[in-house]
């Protein structure tokens, strides 16, 4: 996996994230559990419609809630990413 491509996934996760919790994006790390920084069912779908938009991919909303950190989802949608390359 190309860590630029990981490294921008996780950037823009974070200032997507923290758009709706009341974490700013500093305070997301990739080992920031999903469960424990207040992210809202309804704001992980909009997370990844975000996402989509962003690296135009196609990703299931459910995929979000098959990982525990942000960085393991991070990983997941740099994988998508460079595999739509």
């Amino acid at each position: 996996m190309d860590s630029e491509t990981s490294n921008a996934v996780m950037d823009f996760l974070k200032t997507s994230i923290s758009h709706y919790t009341e974490l700013t994006a500093d305070q997301i790390t990739r080992d920031s559990q999903l469960t424990e920084i207040g992210l809202q069912s309804v704001d992980a779908v909009l997370v990844c419609g975000n996402v989509e938009e962003r690296f135009e991919i196609e990703i299931d909303p459910s995929e979000i809630f098959e990982h525990e950190t942000v960085g393991s989802f991070a990983r997941a949608v740099a994988g998508m990413v460079d595999a739509k390359a």
